[in-house]
C-alpha cells in the first residue's frame, strides 16, 4: 500500500491550483523536478577532522554510523524509489552526508515509527534521521542535533474552499493525521484554543498510512489532512486530486520549529552530529541536498544541540 502510493504520485506530472497562506513552499518539489529512480546519484561530501574528532570513541572505533529511519512513502522526505525497493529522500541523504563528514561508514536500517525510539534506547542505533520533531518532551530523555525548519501543511480536496491559517480556520472541521505526531500535539492545542473561545471542536482521525489518510480524504471522511508542510505540498503538487489549504511555521504557534536528528540522552553523539551539519552548511552540500528536494526555503542557519523550546511546550 505504502510502495504504490509513490508509482501513482511519480506518474503524475500536473501541477494543482496551490493556494497557500505562507509563502514559505512557493519553490514547491514537483514530480518532474525530482529524480525518483533507484538511481540516485547522490551527493557526497569529505571526512572533516575536526567534526570527526566529537565522535564518541566506541562508534570511531567501529567506524560505523548505525542509523534508524522510516519510509512512508510520504517524497520528498522519505520513500522508496520507482523499482518500489530502494530507500530514496531527503533524510536519507542528509544521514548520508552527515556519516560521511564524521568519517564513517553509513549504515541506514529502515524501521518502524515506535522501533526507532526502541532502537535508539537499546543502542542498536547510534542516531534517528526521520523528521523527528524537537519537543521538549522528546529531549527529556533523546538528546537532539537540528538540521532543518519544520512546517505544518494542510491539504484539502480541490473543491474545498478551505484556508487554514490558525484554530478557528478548523472549528467545526475533521483532520486526518497520524498518532503520537508533533501534528496531533498541535492540533490538541488547536482544538484546546477553540473550545476555550466558545468555537465547534475539531474532529481528529487517526491514521497511519499515507494511502489511508488521502483515502479518508477523497472520500469525505475528513475535511483536512495535516502533516509536513514538504510532503504535503509534494502530494498537492503532482496528485492532482488535492489543494494546499495552508502552510504555518509551527514555532509561531506551539513549538519551536526544529527538526533533529534523534540520539541517546548523554551518549556524546549529538555534538558530533550538529558540527557534521555545520559543515554541510559551510561547504554547500546542505544547500544542494536543500534543492535536489525542493527543500530550499526549510533551511537553518547552523545546528544546535536541544534547542530551547517555547513556553507552549
Amino acid at each position: 500500500m505504502r510502495r504504490t502510493f509513490l508509482a501513482a504520485a511519480a506518474g503524475l506530472l500536473l501541477l494543482a491550483g496551490c493556494d497557500t497562506t505562507k509563502g514559505a513552499d512557493a519553490a514547491a518539489p514537483t514530480a518532474s523536478r525530482l529524480n525518483l529512480g533507484p538511481d540516485q546519484q547522490r551527493i557526497t561530501t569529505d571526512r572533516v577532522e575536526a567534526a570527526a574528532a566529537l565522535v564518541p570513541a566506541g562508534v570511531r572505533a567501529a567506524g560505523v554510523l548505525h542509523i534508524g529511519g522510516t519510509i512512508d512513502n510520504t517524497p520528498p522526505l522519505s520513500c522508496y524509489a520507482t523499482d518500489n525497493k530502494t530507500p530514496i529522500g531527503f533524510e536519507l541523504d542528509i544521514a548520508v552526508l552527515t556519516a560521511q563528514v564524521l568519517g564513517l561508514t553509513p549504515d541506514r536500517q529502515i524501521t518502524s515509527w515506535d522501533n526507532m525510539f526502541l532502537g535508539v534506547d537499546s543502542g542498536r542505533y547510534d542516531v534517528a534521521f526521520s523528521n523527528i520533531s524537537v519537543t521538549a518532551e522528546r529531549m527529556g530523555k533523546y538528546d537532539f542535533a537540528t538540521y532543518r525548519q519544520d512546517l505544518l501543511g494542510f491539504e484539502s480536496r480541490r473543491d474545498s474552499p478551505l484556508q487554514v491559517r490558525g484554530p478557528a480556520d478548523l472549528a467545526g472541521h475533521s483532520v486526518a493525521l497520524a498518532s503520537g505526531s508533533t501534528q496531533e500535539k498541535i492540533m490538541l492545542k488547536w482544538n484546546d484554543a477553540n473550545l476555550k473561545a466558545g468555537r465547534a471542536p475539531i474532529s481528529i482521525q487517526y491514521y497511519q498510512k499515507a494511502s489511508d489518510y488521502y483515502l479518508a480524504l477523497q472520500s469525505g471522511r475528513v475535511d483536512v489532512y495535516v502533516g509536513p508542510s514538504s510532503t504535503v505540498v509534494y502530494h498537492a503538487n503532482t496528485a492532482g486530486q488535492t489543494r494546499l489549504a495552508g502552510v504555518v511555521d509551527s514555532a509561531a504557534d506551539t513549538i519551536n520549529s526544529q527538526v533533529g536528528a534523534m540520539s541517546r540522552k548523554g551518549d556524546g553523539i549529538a555534538p558530533a552530529v550538529s558540527a557534521a551539519v555545520d559543515e554541510l552548511i559551510r561547504n554547500g552540500k546542505y544547500a544542494e541536498v536543500l534543492a535536489r528536494w525542493g527543500l530550499d526555503l526549510q533551511k537553518i542557519p547552523d545546528s544546535v544541540v536541544d534547542p530551547p523550546v517555547s513556553a507552549g511546550q
